[in-house]
């Protein structure tokens, strides 16, 4: 009966049973392994749906069986797929150990209070040669509030990336004006005075092309940009909205009126790049962002 019905899910899944079946039952008494079709990890957990340990089979007898099919059924899919993508040589999962790129981009993080987005813009801004990210009041940073639960989606960008944090965002702004004096200062933000993100001319394509960015005693003189990303119920403060130099926004085609903090930052990021027409000089592109 649980054999029969853990079939039955994967069979739903497109996973062939019986093959795997057969795969399992010969990587026990065979000398050839395991079938490079499911690998590893999916046969043994097979295996152990199929025939558990004696230690669980208390637990196995008071499960239901067609939700413990179910649920390994998904399991094995899954582990079944992941092996078959790090397998495969034209799939890309490790980080390349070259020289990082950075580019006169900086982030901004104004009071945010999700560590999970701050840790997602991390990653962003890391793929996205960022110089830097300035973090403002409760926004969660490296080495300080909330930094565990930012390294968990950071996945190890926020060790890469230089970080500065500041009590208030007015500190950061003093910052960039004395350390960055010749980047653009652009909100993120929907209000009656916004910009679509693509129409505006973002300064910085020249240093964006050289070889490298030159900051000499922590001061870069070159053109860039600084995008400001706020809270994500009140948005950027609004005392120092005036003090910016543009203020952009998504178009929205839905009834929400933006989108999530971490989905909107690689979106305009990305768009910068892309003025500034910079290519890839490693494997991962040969073209430039048109």
């Amino acid at each position: 009966m649980r054999k029969e019905r853990l079939h039955f899910y994967l069979s739903e899944l497109g996973v062939d049973a019986a093959a795997l079946e057969d795969a399992s039952f010969r990587s026990q008494t065979t000398m050839e392994g395991f079938d490079e079709r499911f690998g590893k990890s999916a046969i043994k957990s097979y295996r152990a749906y199929v025939d558990p340990k004696p230690s669980r089979l208390e637990a196995v007898a008071s499960e239901v069986v067609d939700i413990a099919a179910n649920r390994f059924a998904r399991q094995i899919d899954f582990l079944a797929k992941r092996h078959r993508s790090q397998a495969a040589e034209w799939v890309r999962h490790i980080d390349e150990s070259q020289d990082r790129r950075t580019f006169p981009l900086i982030l901004v993080l104004d009071n945010l209070r999700s560590a999970a987005n701050v840790g997602s813009i991390y990653r962003s801004a890391e793929a996205c040669g960022c110089l830097e990210i300035v973090t403002t009041g409760i926004t969660p940073h490296p080495n300080g509030n909330g930094s565990e639960k930012l390294a968990k989606s950071a996945l190890g960008a926020e060790q890469i990336l230089p970080t500065k944090h500041f009590a208030t965002v007015r500190q950061a702004m003093e910052y960039l004006k004395k350390y960055r004096p010749n980047v653009m200062l652009v909100g993120m933000e929907t209000t009656e005075r916004s910009k679509l993100y693509n129409v505006i001319k973002y300064p910085g394509r020249e240093a964006a092309s050289s070889d490298k960015l030159i900051v000499e005693n922590d001061c870069m003189s070159s053109p860039g940009v600084a995008l400001f990303l706020g809270n994500e119920v009140s948005g950027v403060d609004t005392d120092i909205m005036p003090l910016l130099d543009e203020v952009v926004e998504i178009p929205m085609f839905g009834l929400k009126n933006s989108l999530n903090v971490a989905a909107c930052a690689p979106v305009v990021m990305y768009e910068i790049l892309r003025q500034w027409k910079v290519s890839s000089s490693s494997s991962k592109s040969s073209e430039g962002l048109d």
